[in-house]
């Protein structure tokens, strides 16, 4: 099923620790995701981070590790889940990179982020 989440993802929806972030605010204006491969393109047409991303679909939730080699999280591995609903995507991990969130809700012992993506029609928009 990765095949599924290959593609351009665009934002559009967010929260850290629970919290509402402003979408047009963050970093990424597209989440890329091909062959296995990551990358991260800022809101001004630049790659700002590279690697790999690893799924496990036998997980419920489905668990994503994202492996960073460029950028500002290369060398290290991001746990995450993942839900994909046709042309969206929802990508839950922990910001400290302790362990894996168990579901989607925001927790006191755990700093998770949240993004929500829709399916890109053009990349260079």
């Amino acid at each position: 099923m990765r095949r599924g989440l290959e593609g351009a993802w665009v934002p559009v929806a967010a929260n850290v620790a629970g919290e509402e972030l402003v979408v047009h605010e963050l970093r990424v204006k597209y989440l890329v995701l091909d062959a296995g491969s990551y990358s991260i393109i800022d809101r001004s047409n630049h790659i700002v981070d590279v690697g790999e991303y690893l799924v496990d679909e036998a997980t419920f939730p489905q668990a994503m590790d994202i492996v960073g080699r460029e950028g500002p999280n290369a060398g290290r591995t991001m746990l995450a889940i993942y839900r994909l609903d046709a042309d969206r995507l929802t990508v839950c991990y922990d910001l400290d990179g302790k362990e894996r969130p168990t579901d989607m809700q925001a927790r006191e012992d755990q700093l998770l982020l949240s993004i929500t993506y829709t399916r890109a029609l053009t990349l260079l928009s």
